[in-house]
């Protein structure tokens, strides 16, 4: 069962890069939606914190990708599994400048 009770607060300003980042290796139109949450997990044997990614788009399936850590820990490899696993092929130097925008 996931509950979005984490303890912590997730960091915003790291939600809109990861969008940004998104976004910009998607080539995404204004009409889809990206959406970054931070979930704290109480199932047994799952992560005490998970970083659910999706994107929304008119008159397709939405695309979503759970990912086992924090959202400050989501990095530019990691954003390169998620868009493999939705069929996307992207490469690091695609994401990672709008990720370490926020890592000084």
């Amino acid at each position: 069962m996931l509950i979005n009770t984490s303890p912590r607060h997730p960091n915003l300003e790291r939600a809109r890069r990861i969008k940004k980042a998104l976004r910009e290796a998607l080539s995404l139109s204004d009409d889809m939606t990206v959406t970054v949450t931070e979930l704290a997990c109480l199932e047994e044997g799952c992560p005490p914190v998970e970083t659910a990614i999706g994107v929304v788009r008119p008159d397709e399936p939405q695309l979503q990708c759970k990912l086992h850590k924090p959202m400050d820990a989501v990095e530019a490899g990691d954003l390169v599994q998620v868009c493999t696993a939705w069929g996307f092929d992207v490469e690091i130097p695609t994401l990672a400048p709008p990720l370490q925008e926020d890592w000084n």
